[in-house]
């Protein structure tokens, strides 16, 4: 099994599928999952915005809300955790985990999924010495 990995995302997929597609035709392989380790920014509309920890001059639509409004699918099956720089409004509904899109997994603030004969798990959030005793707020 061939498994990409991908640090943060924010909010461009199209830019990350695209890197996929050169990689596998460049080598000559499929990749069968693409992990993403957090800052996914799953932004499905202007409202959404207004839940991202980020600062206003960096808030921008990207991509995600193609493949959430099913305009576009997902080439690899994706999975990812939330970082820092989420819009936690939508990751709330999604507490447990769930499908944040097509063929796009959330793995809730904390899961654990079985993907072919492997199981990943993984943990939401961002480790910050000074807030780390603070809980979920």
């Amino acid at each position: 099994m061939k498994i990409a990995v991908e640090g943060c995302m924010h909010g461009d997929l199209d830019k990350v599928y695209d890197t996929i597609k050169y990689i596998e035709n460049t080598r000559n392989i499929k990749i069968d999952l693409l992990l993403c380790c957090g800052d996914f920014q799953a932004v499905r509309n202007e409202k959404d915005m207004d839940s991202l920890n980020v600062p206003p001059k960096y808030r921008e639509m990207k991509s995600f809300w193609k493949y959430y409004s099913g305009q576009e699918v997902a080439p690899v099956p994706t999975i990812f955790i939330g970082g820092n720089h989420e819009a936690s409004n939508y990751l709330w509904e999604l507490y447990y985990g769930g499908w944040a899109a097509p063929n796009i997994y959330f793995l809730g603030f904390a899961g654990v999924v079985k993907f072919g004969n492997i199981r990943i798990g993984g943990l939401s959030g961002i480790y910050n010495a000074r807030n780390y005793c603070l809980g979920w707020v």
